[in-house]
């Protein structure tokens, strides 16, 4: 456990553990290196695992200045070159996607593998895209979503941490989890989710060359489609789908999702 100097300034906090194949865990909006707990602890018996805080977020600096996907996948190249990783396999859920593939698409040298974790590349549904968030998405809901939070922060992301799930965890979970996510100040929260919301990942889709495993939950607030139309755009893209999980198969399902990210990297040679 340790923070890593960006140029800026901002201390990032990242997690550093085992040895081996490299494997790269980045959290989505607000969330920590406590959600990947798991990953740390099994994925780490052999190979090494680093997880990282975004700027803003967990135990990272507290900055109001840098809160866009072409900083954040800076940042993350920063802490990759500065430990020297190499042939890493990244595994990105949500927003943590949308930074990873901005980071992929300009070093993929270092980077060259990545596991898209519950993720839709359009938040939103138009007549070109059926598989925005809970299926019909639209700006309106999605800025009723944002008040809400902003009005009554705490009950508003106990909910959504909620929604999140296929089967509810235990009141006590739902506790630490709400008090990672209130670490990120208020003003960076919503400035997060406006910066995800309005982007469109489809256009890069053509310049990511390396392969892709695309993991979806069931049940998840992202339409379960969505890992099937993926694959087919991307040249070394395959979707997996576990069936007992919403939008954090990671944390439901941890057996069967490490799994499916070991058997991934194995296949590097």
């Amino acid at each position: 456990m340790a923070w890593f100097p960006l140029p800026d300034g901002v201390p990032l906090w990242y997690e550093d553990q085992g040895a081996g194949p490299v494997i790269l865990l980045v959290p989505g909006w607000t969330y920590t290196t406590r959600f990947y707990d798991e990953q740390l602890r099994d994925l780490s018996r052999d190979h090494r695992v680093v997880a990282v805080d975004l700027r803003g977020a967990g135990n990272s600096g507290k900055t109001p200045h840098g809160h866009s996907l072409s900083q954040y996948a800076t940042d993350l190249l920063d802490l990759v070159e500065g430990l020297d990783l190499q042939d890493v396999t990244v595994v990105a859920w949500a927003m943590g996607v949308s930074v990873s593939l901005h980071a992929v698409v300009r070093d993929a040298d270092r980077l060259s593998r990545l596991v898209w974790v519950d993720h839709s590349p359009r938040f939103f549904a138009s007549h070109d895209w059926s598989f925005g968030l809970h299926g019909d998405l639209d700006p309106w809901q999605w800025d009723q979503q944002i008040q809400e939070l902003q009005m009554n922060r705490p009950s508003a992301t106990r909910a959504l941490l909620s929604s999140c799930f296929h089967r509810p965890p235990p009141p006590t979970d739902l506790d630490w989890m709400t008090a990672e996510l209130m670490k990120t100040p208020s003003e960076v929260m919503a400035t997060m989710l406006a910066t995800v919301a309005n982007v469109d990942l489809r256009p890069l889709l053509p310049a990511v060359q390396i392969p892709v495993l695309m993991i979806n939950g069931r049940h998840s607030i992202v339409p379960v489609q969505v890992g099937h139309w993926l694959a087919s755009q991307l040249p070394k893209g395959r979707a997996a789908i576990l069936e007992d999980a919403g939008h954090l198969p990671y944390i439901e399902q941890p057996g069967a999702f490490n799994q499916l990210v070991r058997d991934f990297v194995a296949e590097r040679a």
